[in-house]
């Protein structure tokens, strides 16, 4: 309405200064002049209206996070933006936090403040065959989960070819090796240090700290963490019930996003890669606690207050 108002004004300006004409305003001066004044107020209508760009946004985009269980916000930045953009936690998120990054650095902001990478898994893709390479679990090879765990760092850090013929080759080099040293089948955490360093050639460290963050630490430094287990803690549903007394096998990585670590198990041949809890896997480590007795002398009470150790290795 303002502006028709000073419309109004401005026409009757140009009457007074210029007058009318002499034969009078014709029907056609009227249309021309009206078009032109709607043509001025398009023009400035349309410079004072928001520009809409989405049009302009290079979409599909990339940067989408899979929300699970609410606690990620799902993030979709156009790859052509520039400048800064705001991402802030879903409205049941139980602290208000906001973050402003340049795009390109997307990250996740979860409900309870912390702020992860978008790409939040770290793994190193050691070969793996399990400690029956041709399906014979007699009781060699059921009690073989220390030595293949072993070859399996070996593999890695060496870059040598592993099949189910060098793993079997592998496996029964080391037992004999083994009961030739004063070593007995169930090897503990400190006496597996030893063998990866005379044995391996590989340098192995023993450590107390038993925690994720610390497992975290050295995975992220490029090495592998071995682990000795109360087996049947672990729970895994491949193992033949009620799952091993003692057990080894190696942690090759994480996910953060899904508080999993990522592991090569081979108590079964669906042990590449085979992922467990953070939670699971910790509680479950426990070292062998009566080196150079069976299994016959160690009930399934004294295994699982073994006492936590990791085994750190590299090349």
């Amino acid at each position: 309405m303002k502006i028709v108002k000073l419309l109004n004004c401005y026409i009757v300006k140009v009457f007074l200064r210029f007058g009318v004409p002499r034969r009078g305003i014709t029907s056609r001066g009227i249309f021309v002049f009206l078009c032109f004044c709607v043509f001025v107020f398009s023009v400035f209508i349309a410079g004072c209206a928001p520009k809409v760009v989405d049009s302009e946004l290079d979409w599909p985009v990339e940067g989408v996070q899979t929300v699970n269980d609410n606690r990620e916000v799902k993030v979709a930045i156009p790859q052509n933006v520039t400048g800064t953009v705001e991402i802030a936690a879903p409205d049941n998120a139980s602290a208000e936090v906001k973050k402003e990054k340049e795009v390109g650095e997307v990250e996740i902001i979860n409900p309870s403040g912390d702020v992860s990478e978008l790409n939040s898994v770290t793994d190193s893709p050691v070969p793996f065959i399990s400690q029956a390479p041709y399906a014979v679990w007699d009781d060699l090879h059921n009690e073989a989960c220390e030595e293949a765990a072993m070859i399996m760092a070996d593999v890695w850090f060496s870059g040598k070819n592993l099949t189910a013929h060098t793993m079997e080759q592998g496996i029964l080099s080391l037992v004999k090796w083994e009961e030739e040293n004063g070593y007995t089948i169930d090897v503990t955490a400190i006496q597996t240090v030893e063998i990866l360093q005379k044995y391996f050639g590989l340098r192995a460290e023993l450590i107390a700290d038993v925690s994720a963050s610390r497992i975290k630490q050295e995975i992220q430094a490029g090495k592998l963490v071995i682990i000795p287990a109360a087996g049947r803690l672990l729970g895994n549903p491949y193992f033949r019930s009620p799952g091993p007394l003692y057990h080894m096998l190696i942690i090759r990585g994480f996910d953060e996003s899904r508080g999993e670590f990522i592991t090569n198990d081979p108590g079964t041949r669906k042990g590449e890669a085979y992922r467990y809890q953070y939670e699971t896997l910790i509680n479950a480590i426990h070292d062998w606690p009566k080196p150079g007795r069976t299994k016959d002398d160690v009930t399934e009470a004294e295994m699982n207050a073994g006492q936590k150790a990791l085994i750190v290795v590299e090349k």
